[in-house]
């Protein structure tokens, strides 16, 4: 009997796996790809998936299977309903959860939540975009119109979406990047500290060049803000420092 249920819990967790694995590669490198990952808190709920998929599932069927039972197929869909449930709120939380757009706005970098942004409002042709697709790098122009922006405030007051989750004022990041860029941290300033200094160092010996080469601009998550590196002849985005913006 135990050799039938091992069977039986063995094919279930392949198959759960091979699922829960293929949703979790999905994420990472659609929905979440660096490095919003490592910023986004994600990691507790990727937990929970795992937990209830790989864990839960099989050994309810190891406690459960027995070869003739007659509810076996009922006590088998049961834990299949469960499992697909289970799935399926935290694909949706993760959906609603996922940056679709990352703003930046002031003198940061945001990941905007799917939840939060409606982007058939996007004036830009070009940032009007699914809500299954992954993030977009935008740069958010509040109103210049006096009016226009009390009026925005009085919204956001009554608890609607702030400026910067407000698809209408989001301008493509390559028309404003300059801008952006020139509003770099001065990174010497945190060179200053040992524990920062050997980040820094870190960085350079991975992708080369001078600190003067790179700007560096502050990045908000849930999970931690840190400084995203941005090459100032091509004017991309090069990788994160795990530095905290405000610690200088």
């Amino acid at each position: 009997m135990f050799k039938y249920k091992l069977k039986a819990s063995f094919i279930h967790l392949a198959i759960s796996a091979v699922i829960v694995f293929s949703f979790l590669i999905f994420v990472r490198s659609y929905w979440y790809p660096e490095p919003f990952f490592s910023i986004s808190g994600l990691v507790t709920i990727l937990i929970m998936i795992v937990a209830v998929d790989l864990v839960l599932g099989p050994l309810l069927t190891f406690i459960v299977y027995k070869p003739q039972k007659p509810t076996l197929k009922f006590d088998l869909t049961t834990i299949a309903t469960i499992q697909i449930a289970a799935l399926a709120y935290g694909m949706y939380t993760v959906y609603q959860a996922h940056p679709l757009y990352v703003a930046y706005a002031v003198d940061r970098f945001s990941p905007i939540d799917a939840s939060e942004v409606f982007p058939s409002n996007a004036k830009f042709e070009a940032l009007k975009k699914s809500k299954l697709t992954g993030p977009t790098l935008v740069y958010m122009q509040k109103p210049t119109d006096r009016a226009e922006m009390s009026k925005v405030t009085m919204e956001v007051m009554s608890g609607k979406a702030d400026l910067d989750a407000r698809t209408e004022y989001y301008f493509p990041l390559e028309q404003r990047i300059d801008e952006v860029m020139a509003n770099g941290l001065n990174i010497d300033v945190f060179a200053k500290q040992p524990e920062h200094k050997a980040k820094l160092d870190a960085f350079l010996a991975k992708y080369g060049q001078k600190l003067e080469d790179y700007a560096f601009l502050p990045l908000v998550g849930k999970e931690k803000d840190v400084l995203w590196a941005f090459n100032r002849k091509t004017r991309e985005p090069v990788d994160i420092v795990e530095i905290s913006p405000w610690s200088s």
